[in-house]
Order: C-alpha cells, then sequence, then structure tokens
C-alpha cells in the first residue's frame, strides 16, 4: 500500500472510492418513492441485483459525466461481476466496505412485519445504562429535509410523495457540474445530510435505526481507507468478513479478520475553556462571541489541515465540534502522525503560545472490530490515546522544546503596552474605544476576536475558502488561520457575491440557519452545507445587558452539559455480545446530539428573548449569560426540549447557575457557573440530572416544584394593581429563615428525620396571616401553603425557601438594585 499523497489534491483512487461509497445505496430513496417499489426501473434491469441496486444505477446515469464512471461500481457492490464498469475491483472493494460499515445488520431484533416502517428510528431509541431495560425502537422521524421545525419532531406517518421530494432533492445536488472532485463529493455529502438524515438505510432485515446518510458517508470512509488494497487482499477479506458475520468462519478467516483496515484518529483542542474565558469584564462582550466563533474557526482548520496532510476526503470526518474531531483513515496515515503533530504544535505555539495545544490520537481498527460489540473497545482506546496525548504536551517537539515553549518573553511589566480584556502583553496595543474605558488599550489579537464577534451578528453565511498554509506571524486570528491553510469571509444574504482578499483553490459555505438558497464564491468551485451556529447576540456591553434584568440588577451565568457522555457512547449501546455500537451508530449519535445543541437550542435562544448572549452551544454543551431572569426558564426550556427530542430517561443534563455583575471579570463569572455546575452533577447520589441555583443543587423534577412555589410566593406577595394578593413581603423572608434552619439542623443530623422550631413558628406565622388578610383568595393561599407544609411534615421547606428568595430577587425595586 502506497502512502496518500500530503497535499490537498485528492489522488484519483481516493476520490473514485469515497464517491463510489457514498452513492452505493442511493437507489433506495428513488425505489422507495415508487408506488410498486418491488419493481426495477423500467430503462434499467436488475440483472440479478437487489432492485434499489438498479434505482443507483439509475441515479447514477443523470450525475455529471465526470463522475458516472467512478460512481457506477458502488451500485453494484451487491454484484461485483455483473458491473459494466472496467473496474470491477472498486465493486469487491465498496462491498467490503458496506459489510464492515453495516456490522449493525447483524441485529437481534430484526424487522419480520411485512409491512416495516419506512422511517427512521431515533438512535436514542438505542440507548440505555441499565442492562434490564431492553430499548426499543418506538419513536421515528419525519420524512422530510433537515431543519429545525420542531413541531414535527416526530411523526408515525410517511406521508405521500415524501420519499420523492427527497429524491428530488438529492438528485438536484448530484445534478451540480463542479469540476473539482472534492468540492463535488463535499457539496454531495452535504445534500444527503439535508435529504436523507432521516432515511433509514435498510428495514425490511434490520430496526431502521441508522440513517442511509450515515451509513453511507462511513461506507465512503472506509472504502477510503481501503483504496490502495489490491484485488485479492480485498476478495479474501471480503469473503472472511462475510462468513464471520453469518457465523460460519473458514480456516484461516481469524488471521483475515485481524488485519488491520483503518486508523481511527481523534483530535482534541485542549485549552478552549480557558481560552474563550480568560477575560477581564472589559469589552468582553464585543470579544467574547468573536472568540467562541473563532475557536470554532480554528477546529475547523486544524480537522481540514489534517485532512489535507493525509489525502482525505470530508467524507472520513466522523465528527467534528466542540474542539474535538474524529475520523478514519488508511492505516499508512500513521506514518504521517508525528509530523503533522509536530507541526500543528509549532504553528499554535507561534499564534496561541501555550494557550492552545491539538493533541491527536489513534488507534487501528481490525477488519473483526468493526463487527456488533467489538467497534466500542477500539473507540475507547482512541479516546484514551488521546488524553494521553494531552498529558505529554510538547513532547513531539523534542529538543525544540526548551527553545520554543520556555524562552524567555521579549517583554513584561509595561502596563501601557497591556490588553485590557485578555491582560496581555502586546507591542502593538491599541486605544479600547470612546464607549468602553476611555485610554483602555486593546492588543491586535482581541481587536481581529471583537471585528470577527461584530461581523458574525450581521451575517447569515460564512465562507471558508483553502489554499496552501501561510508562513504568518501572531497579529490577528485571520493570520493564525492562513497558517493552517484556511481563510474565511462573511455574507448577509444569499444574493451577495462571496470574494476572498486571497486566492483560495475551493471553498464552502455555511448557512448558519435553514435556508432554501446558499450563495458560491465566484470561480471558485464550491460545497454548500449547513451548519447551525448561534450568530444573533445583545449589542450590548454587560452592564447595559444586566440593566434589562428584572428586580436585583445581576446577570445570571449558565453552564450546562450532558451527563455520562462517555458512557453513553461506550456503554448505552449495550454490554458484551448484545452491545449494539458500531461506526454508523457513533456517527449518528454524534449527529444527533450536535444537531440539537448547534441547532435547538440557538432555535430556543432567538425565541426566548433577543438579551440571551450565547457565548457557546455546540458538541454537548452550553455556555450563556443574560439578564438573570431569563436564565432559569431558558434551562428548564432546553432539559425539557432536550427530554422531548431523546425520549429517553438516559440521556440528560445538568447545569449551574451563577449570578455576577456586569463587570465581574468573564474568567470567573464561568468559574463560578462550573463550580454551580459541578455541584449538579455531585448530588450525593451520583446520578446528576440536576440544577444548581441560588446555591443549593436540584433534580430537575425538584426544580420543577421550586419554580412552581417561585410563581406562588411571587403572586402571594405582589402588589394587588399587578394581579397580586398584596401579603407582606416579610413572609418570604420567614421561609426563607424557616429553610436555612432545617437545613443546618438536617446536615447535622446527616440525614435522619429533622423536626425543629421552624415547623411550629412557620405554621403560626401562616396562621396569623391569614387571619389578619382582608381578602378571601389570600386567605385561602396562605391557608393552602400551611396544609401543604404541615401535610408532609415541612420535608418540602427547603423548596420554599428558595423560591422565596427567588421572589426577593424578583421583587426587588429599581433603587434598591445595587445594594
Amino acid at each position: 500500500m502506497n502512502n496518500p499523497q500530503t497535499n490537498d489534491v485528492l489522488t484519483e483512487r481516493v476520490w473514485q472510492a469515497a464517491l463510489a461509497g457514498l452513492l452505493h445505496d442511493v437507489g433506495k430513496v428513488a425505489q422507495r418513492a415508487q408506488s410498486q417499489p418491488w419493481f426495477a426501473p423500467p430503462d434499467v434491469p436488475a440483472e440479478g441485483q437487489p432492485i434499489h441496486a438498479a434505482w443507483s444505477v439509475r441515479f447514477i446515469a443523470r450525475m455529471p459525466q465526470l463522475y458516472r464512471a467512478a460512481a457506477l461500481p458502488g451500485a453494484y457492490h451487491h454484484n461485483p461481476e455483473k458491473s459494466p464498469a472496467s473496474d470491477k475491483h472498486l465493486s469487491e472493494l465498496i462491498a467490503l466496505a458496506d459489510k464492515l460499515s453495516a456490522g449493525e445488520r447483524a441485529d437481534l431484533e430484526q424487522n419480520t412485519s411485512k409491512h416495516p416502517p419506512q422511517q427512521l428510528a431515533s438512535i436514542f431509541d438505542r440507548l440505555t445504562l441499565d442492562p434490564e431495560n431492553k430499548r426499543r425502537a418506538d419513536n421515528f422521524l419525519p420524512l422530510r429535509a433537515l431543519d429545525l421545525n420542531w413541531e414535527t419532531r416526530f411523526s408515525s406517518d410517511t406521508p405521500v410523495g415524501a420519499y420523492e421530494t427527497l429524491r428530488q432533492g438529492l438528485e438536484d445536488v448530484a445534478g451540480e457540474n463542479i469540476a473539482d472532485p472534492q468540492m463535488y463529493i463535499e457539496n454531495l455529502l452535504a445534500g444527503m445530510q439535508r435529504t436523507t438524515w432521516c432515511v433509514p438505510s435498510a428495514y425490511y432485515h434490520s430496526v431502521p435505526d441508522i440513517s442511509l446518510y450515515d451509513h453511507a458517508r462511513m461506507t465512503a470512509a472506509l472504502a477510503v481507507c481501503l483504496a490502495d488494497w489490491d484485488a485479492t487482499a480485498v476478495r479474501a477479506l471480503l469473503g472472511a468478513v462475510e462468513r464471520d458475520f453469518r457465523g460460519n468462519p473458514q480456516t484461516g478467516d481469524d488471521a483475515l479478520l485481524d488485519q488491520q483496515v483503518a486508523l481511527l484518529i481523534g483530535g482534541d483542542i485542549s485549552g478552549v475553556q480557558d481560552f474563550i474565558y480568560t477575560l477581564t469584564s472589559k469589552g468582553a462582550a464585543k470579544t467574547l462571541r468573536g472568540r467562541s466563533f473563532y475557536l470554532q474557526l480554528l477546529g475547523e482548520a486544524l480537522l481540514r489541515y489534517v485532512l489535507s496532510e493525509l489525502g482525505l476526503p470530508y467524507t472520513n470526518v466522523i465528527y467534528s465540534g466542540g474542539g474535538n474531531f474524529f475520523l478514519l483513515a488508511p492505516i499508512s496515515a500513521q506514518d504521517r502522525l508525528q509530523t503533522i503533530q509536530q507541526s500543528t504544535t509549532r504553528t499554535l505555539l507561534r499564534h496561541h503560545g501555550t494557550a492552545l495545544y491539538l493533541a491527536l490520537g489513534k488507534t487501528s481498527v481490525p477488519a473483526r472490530g468493526f463487527k456488533r460489540g467489538a467497534f466500542k473497545d477500539h473507540w475507547d482506546a482512541m479516546h484514551r490515546t488521546m488524553g494521553a496525548a494531552k498529558q505529554q504536551r510538547y513532547s513531539e517537539l523534542g529538543d525544540e522544546l526548551y527553545d520554543r515553549v520556555f524562552e524567555p518573553l521579549k517583554h513584561g511589566g509595561n502596563q501601557e503596552k497591556t490588553c485590557a480584556v485578555c491582560g496581555e502583553e502586546s507591542e502593538n496595543v491599541s486605544l479600547l474605544g470612546e464607549e468602553e474605558e476611555t485610554g483602555d488599550k486593546i492588543c491586535p489579537l482581541c481587536a481581529s476576536f471583537r471585528e470577527l464577534g461584530g461581523r458574525l451578528t450581521t451575517a447569515d453565511f460564512v465562507a471558508l475558502g483553502f489554499a496552501a498554509p501561510q508562513e504568518t506571524e501572531k497579529h490577528n486570528s485571520a493570520n493564525a488561520l492562513r497558517a493552517f491553510g484556511m481563510q474565511f469571509e462573511f455574507a448577509k444574504s444569499e444574493k451577495e457575491p462571496i470574494a476572498f482578499h486571497e486566492t483560495v483553490d475551493r471553498a464552502v459555505v455555511w448557512a448558519l440557519d435553514d435556508a432554501t438558497k446558499i450563495p458560491t464564491v465566484t470561480d471558485v468551485p464550491t460545497a454548500r452545507m449547513t451548519r447551525y451556529t448561534v450568530n444573533r447576540i445583545p449589542q450590548l456591553s454587560f452592564d447595559e445587558l444586566q440593566e434589562k434584568s428584572e428586580g436585583i440588577n445581576r446577570l445570571g451565568v449558565l453552564r450546562m452539559d450532558v451527563d455520562n457522555l462517555g458512557e453513553l457512547f461506550i456503554k448505552g449501546f449495550g454490554v458484551g455480545a448484545d452491545n449494539l455500537a458500531t461506526l454508523s451508530r457513533i456517527a449518528a449519535l454524534s449527529f444527533q446530539l450536535a444537531f440539537f445543541f448547534e441547532g435547538r437550542v440557538k432555535k430556543l435562544c432567538a425565541e426566548k428573548s433577543n438579551l440571551i448572549y450565547a457565548v457557546y452551544a455546540g458538541g454537548d454543551d452550553v455556555f450563556l449569560i443574560a439578564p438573570w431572569n431569563l436564565v432559569p426558564e431558558l434551562a428548564r426550556k432546553i432539559v425539557a426540549d432536550l427530554a422531548d427530542y431523546t425520549r429517553n430517561p438516559d440521556v440528560h443534563l445538568s447545569a449551574g447557575m451563577a449570578f455576577i455583575h456586569g463587570k465581574y471579570p468573564v474568567y470567573q463569572a464561568a468559574e463560578d457557573a462550573k463550580d454551580a455546575l459541578d455541584q449538579a452533577k455531585g448530588m450525593p447520589d451520583r446520578k446528576k440530572n440536576a440544577f444548581s441555583f441560588l446555591g443549593q443543587a436540584w433534580k430537575w423534577s425538584e426544580f420543577e416544584s421550586v419554580n412552581a412555589k417561585f410563581v406562588r410566593v411571587k403572586k402571594l406577595v405582589s402588589d394587588p394593581m399587578e394581579e397580586g394578593l398584596g401579603a407582606p413581603q416579610a413572609i418570604l423572608q420567614s421561609l426563607r429563615q424557616f429553610a436555612l434552619d432545617e437545613a443546618d439542623k438536617a446536615k447535622r443530623l446527616n440525614g435522619r428525620p429533622v423536626w425543629g422550631k421552624w415547623m411550629w413558628l412557620g405554621a403560626y406565622m401562616l396562621k396569623r396571616a391569614a387571619e389578619r388578610a382582608k381578602q378571601d383568595d389570600l386567605k385561602k393561599e396562605l391557608g393552602d401553603i400551611g396544609k401543604e407544609l404541615s401535610a408532609n411534615e415541612y420535608r418540602e421547606i427547603g423548596q420554599w425557601g428558595t423560591a422565596a428568595r427567588w421572589a426577593q430577587l424578583w421583587l426587588r425595586e429599581k433603587q434598591n438594585r445595587d445594594s
């Protein structure tokens, strides 16, 4: 086998393998669009092939001439000998890649119905952390192009014409005449994501939980990994894999199945959180979103650089987002990884010092490693090597380490040259601006983040241009990206022409939200895709933003992430022989989680208020800043939507909220919110799924009760002119104190039953207040609260105390806000 090229031009064999793999089952969409799907198209005989294969041949015949010959062998992967293509070896190669990708089809829960569901079951229906809980496929996704329409998230019907609409959309994309094979494949991949994310790859012989999109792209990835194998080796391994998956091995099959067929590579950018959050308060609001988006761009640039150096197409990306990426590469790629690690490290050191580091991990996967139940071990092993790389940062530099990492600073201690935003010293500082703190300075890098964040808020599209990496110096974010071979431009509408300031060889345009049309780049081969990204943020300083709060003059800082995410990937699909984890399922789970956090959370922030500053939403976590009163409800909504999205009790979030002043340093606010998140995850039962609010962690179900009590006590003490009941606000302080007394004694008794003075004092206080009340509805509410507290022996006094404190903050009068 030959080493791949080390530039950004794919070899002919690589792009042919990727294209044939990507389209090997494309006919399933057209077949299911027919009123009589059991017949082959009249102009393409089945020739002993499955019916969908004949529809694949018909689909490919309508593609641009340049790509037909490459794609056609994939359509004959079921019967390579029937292929009219001269390259029958490519058909066998795709057959092998298909078998490895489809290890999930050795499914113990095969569909035996004469009328199986034609829709895709949610991948979350397959997850469980309880071995006794056998999850079933009960929730099916709607057959429609990918979008953020939440009202029709699930559907049990197959609408008439749904498959035909998807077929037409996919055929339109495949018919685009993009002369550059790399961009043609990437544009087709994006089109398949939009149209086949909801299409089952199979449903007659297995539970339909893998989309055609995920199965096709992983088949393409494996085909690329096998592209340099000779025909004899492919044919031998194909026979062994088929026999093994059927449970009929032959002598010698073990040696064949132990052959390493792919390298699983993981990349993790460490230092991300410190890089985003290590800011003072000065100018932070106008640079924070730019920093966050820059890291998204940097992650893409690093991924693209690795792909380019390995000569791989984008089909080989399993997942990218949240500062991580995972991909499949040929075994020969491991010879290049050390050099790639060294070059990325040198470039990151030049532009960001030791703040950011890319750790690359890898593990080889044998053919038998793709069988159901085996792939999870290799996924886990790859993560362990990434972790080890993070623990040995810069070791790849060898003798360069001391010169590059430990060299003395050329400056230090000059306050006049210190950036007021990040605290770093720079030779080229400039005035921060009159609207901020007069006389404060900003460094070129922070100034570039400020500009980046400002342009992002008015753009609907981002264009990424790719060319050879440049030797650039540390000046701004654009220079750092050019060092990895990537440039960027923004566009406000699909009608706006996109042009790069420097020459690029190819480009990708991201639509940041649902869009029917996406602009292209003039005279540059361009792929177009949707990449949901939060881009609308308040154009206010944090001081100004906190003035928009109700009650106390504070901001709320929210951090939340998915609980037990690693376990969900490794153990969630089952244990032992019953484990369903495969390459395609892991790819599907990664995609579905990213879709929620990048897409749905973006939508929720936009729908809730234009005052929510979403610093980050992607991967599996969220960080946002907003007027404090908006945060609890938004957190509850995110949690509720995730529950509706997954319909799986094992997939849940924990969250922590901190209160800050507008002038509070962002790095400290992030740390405070992280402490609150850790408190939520560290509840005594260790089951997480909690929210830390006002210094106390609550299970989400408990917090729902706290919220309901907050609504009641807020109304209880509000002015009757504002539809309140007019009770004395002293009741709030009493409830709060009772809760503090109960909590103190409960802590001392370490979980034993608690009785104390708050019980009789509370009963007396509420009774006396009810007797003094002149309105019947106030009397009744006070009486009801007293009865509820007594009925369960004041075990919910903690909830009432938090609700009372919450109401105190909400009702704080404007003139007392800063006290």
